[in-house]
């Protein structure tokens, strides 16, 4: 089980530790020895009620889960301990530090700010997406403040990423860009359509990396697009853009994308996760 609190300001900097460290490292010299290929998590080992093997839980709480008449493995965000729990995310990581790689950098601790406030898994599987498409299957299971499902991707060994989620309380998909311990808002879908979803089913979010090109389909209908690299609109009410969103200010909004991929989520978040499927595009175009 893992635990996350709003009340820590020391994470960012170690989540970049777990990121470049020891098994992550290793994960580059695989990467040589084999070509692009289709990947798709193999949930049927996993262990129910346990912490998941196949994607290392860095901030919140995952744990596998088993869903429907044929008790189907599922990975399981459970938002509930972030409302109550006195731990911080700055001790899970500094743990899972210690166990991946035996050691820890409490220098690495300065620069959180609002970490905590978005639970994120790594994929062990993928050890480094650019091109491609991305997709999976999630459920809606609760959630008071937020009910959000996304697919993180274009982690940075800093602590930056990109997200694409679907809200259930705004019904709607966004892009949002993780930079210098603060998220901001990239793109939104049409604010005037909104995709009601059934919370007792489960639903596709899929993503599309080509380039300097993103989009993003809901149950296979087109949600969102996005020019990677191209500057940002007028901010809320017609303020200037916040700079953080101008792409020569901020490395994780410039194409190429290059980085791990996983799972995210947001605060007090339940879902059920399954079928996530990595196609990078030279393996599509085969």
């Amino acid at each position: 089980m893992r635990f996350c609190s709003r009340n820590t300001t020391n994470v960012a900097l170690i989540f970049a530790l777990l990121l470049s460290m020891g098994a992550f490292a290793k994960d580059k010299k695989d990467k040589k020895a084999a070509g692009p290929k289709e990947i798709k998590v193999d949930l049927s080992k996993e262990k129910a009620g346990a912490s998941p093997k196949t994607f290392e839980p860095m901030v919140g709480t995952w744990v596998v889960a088993q869903d429907g008449p044929n008790k189907d493995k599922v990975i399981m965000v459970d938002g509930r301990p972030w409302v109550a729990s006195k731990d911080t995310p700055s001790k899970l990581l500094v743990e899972s530090a210690r166990k991946l790689y035996g050691t820890s950098n409490e220098e690495l601790m300065d620069n959180a700010k609002q970490f905590a406030y978005y639970p994120v898994a790594i994929s062990r599987d993928v050890k480094e997406f650019s091109n491609g498409t991305i997709s999976m299957k999630f459920k809606t299971v609760a959630g008071d403040a937020d009910r959000c499902s996304g697919i993180l991707f274009n982690v940075k060994e800093n602590g930056d990423w990109l997200a694409v989620r679907y809200n259930d309380t705004e019904n709607n998909v966004a892009l949002w860009e993780f930079h210098n311990g603060m998220r901001r808002g990239v793109k939104f879908s049409d604010r005037n359509h909104k995709f009601m979803l059934d919370r007792n089913a489960w639903h596709e979010l899929k993503m599309e990396v080509a380039g300097e090109s993103f989009k993003a389909w809901l149950d296979g209908e087109l949600a969102l697009e996005y020019t990677l690299g191209s500057e940002p609109g007028p901010g809320r009410n017609g303020q200037p853009p916040n700079a953080d969103l101008y792409p020569k200010n901020n490395p994780v909004l410039r194409p190429p994308i290059s980085g791990r991929v996983g799972l995210w989520s947001k605060t007090d978040s339940t879902s059920y996760f399954k079928d996530y499927v990595v196609i990078p595009a030279a393996a599509a175009a085969k």
